[in-house]
C-alpha cells in the first residue's frame, strides 16, 4: 500500500500540473485570439497607445476620421462570415483605390489616424476594412492573418466589382495588418492590384507570439507557446504557423513598400528586415528612426510620405 502510495502522489502531481498548463493555455489563448468586447479606447481613452509627445496629432487625426463620411459596405467571408468596411471616396478626383487594414485588436481610424487624411486628400478612394473579429465583422477568433488575407482578397474584388478596375489598387496594412497584406500576394487578387504597403508588419503569427511571450513569461514560453497553439487549432482549425508572411514573399509578384520604427519594442523592426530580404517582388524599405509602434507617421510624416509618393511614382500603372 506505501508503494502504491508514492507512485501514486507523483503521477497525481503531474496530472495536477499538466491539467493547470492545459488550462493556463488555454486561457491565454483565448486572451490572444478571441474577440474583445466592448472597445474601452472608443473614445479614445488608452493615452499609452501612442507617444506622448505624438498624442494631441493622433488624436486631431481620429477627430478627422470620425467626421468623414462613409459608405457601409459588407462581404462574406469563405467560411461564412459577415465582414464590413467604410468607403471613403477620395476628395476630387481619384487616381487610386486604397485597401487599409488594421492591426490587433485595433481599427482603421486608430491605425490610419493622419494617414487617412493625407491619403483622403491626394485623390484615394479608401476602403477601411473591419477584420474578423473586431467591430462590427463577425467571428469568435481573429487568425492572426491567416484568414484575413483571404477576406482582403475578397475585399480587393469586391472593390472592382463596384469600383471598375481602371484605377490602380494598392493594400496597406499596419501591424497585424501588415503581416495580413503581405501573407495576400499568396492570394488571388484582384487584377489591377499594384502594390502593398506594410507598416510594422511580422513575420508569422508564431514568431510574433513567442516574441511577446518571451518578454513577458521568459522561459515559460517554451512550455506554453505549444500548447497555445493547440487550442488554436482546436478553437479555429489553424495552427500559429499555418502561414508565414515571409514564406509567401518568397515568391511575390506585387511591389512591396516595408515601413517600420527602429523603436517599435511590440514588433521589432528585425522582422520587416527579415521580409524585406526574403521578398522576391520589386521592394523598397523606409526605417524611421526611433518610431515605436505604428507610429512612423507621426515621428517623420515627411519621410513617410515621400517613400509613398516614390513607391507610387515607381510601380503605378500609368
Amino acid at each position: 500500500m506505501e508503494t502504491a502510495w508514492k507512485i501514486a502522489i507523483p503521477v497525481v502531481t503531474v496530472a495536477a500540473a499538466a491539467g493547470a498548463a492545459g488550462f493556463s493555455g488555454y486561457r491565454m489563448m483565448e486572451g490572444f485570439l478571441r474577440r474583445h468586447e466592448p472597445y474601452a479606447d472608443d473614445p479614445p481613452a488608452d493615452e499609452e497607445y501612442t507617444t506622448p509627445s505624438y498624442h494631441k496629432a493622433y488624436l486631431d487625426g481620429l477627430k478627422y476620421n470620425d467626421a468623414i463620411k462613409a459608405e457601409d459596405w459588407t462581404i462574406t467571408s469563405k467560411d461564412g462570415l459577415k465582414l464590413v468596411a467604410s468607403y471613403i471616396p477620395a476628395e476630387g478626383n481619384a487616381v487610386r483605390n486604397i485597401i487599409l487594414c488594421h492591426g490587433y485588436h485595433s481599427s482603421g481610424r486608430k491605425d490610419f489616424s493622419g494617414i487617412l487624411q493625407y491619403y483622403h486628400e491626394n485623390g484615394a478612394n479608401l476602403l477601411m476594412i473591419e477584420e474578423r473579429a473586431h467591430r462590427r465583422s463577425e467571428g469568435e477568433y481573429l487568425t492572426m492573418g491567416i484568414r484575413e488575407s483571404e477576406d482582403i482578397a475578397l475585399w480587393s474584388r469586391e472593390m472592382v466589382r463596384k469600383l471598375g478596375d481602371e484605377l490602380p489598387m494598392y493594400l496597406h496594412g499596419v501591424s497585424m495588418g501588415a503581416a495580413s497584406v503581405l501573407m495576400a500576394e499568396g492570394e488571388n487578387l484582384s487584377e489591377n492590384l499594384v502594390g502593398v504597403i506594410a507598416d510594422c508588419g511580422f513575420t508569422d503569427p508564431l514568431d510574433i507570439a513567442k516574441d511577446v511571450m518571451m518578454k513577458n513569461l521568459g522561459a515559460v514560453t517554451y512550455v506554453a507557446l505549444p500548447i497555445i497553439n493547440f487550442w488554436a487549432k482546436k478553437k479555429t482549425g489553424l495552427s500559429l504557423d499555418d502561414k508565414s508572411a515571409t514564406e509567401i514573399l518568397r515568391t511575390a509578384k506585387y511591389p512591396v513598400l516595408f515601413i517600420h520604427g527602429t523603436g517599435d519594442d511590440f514588433v521589432p523592426v528585425h522582422m520587416t528586415i527579415k521580409n524585406y530580404h526574403a521578398c522576391a517582388a520589386p521592394k523598397r524599405i523606409c526605417l524611421v528612426d526611433g518610431a515605436t509602434h505604428a507610429m512612423s507617421w507621426y515621428f517623420d510624416t515627411a519621410k513617410y510620405k515621400r517613400a509613398l509618393e516614390s513607391f507610387f511614382a515607381d510601380f503605378e500603372r500609368r
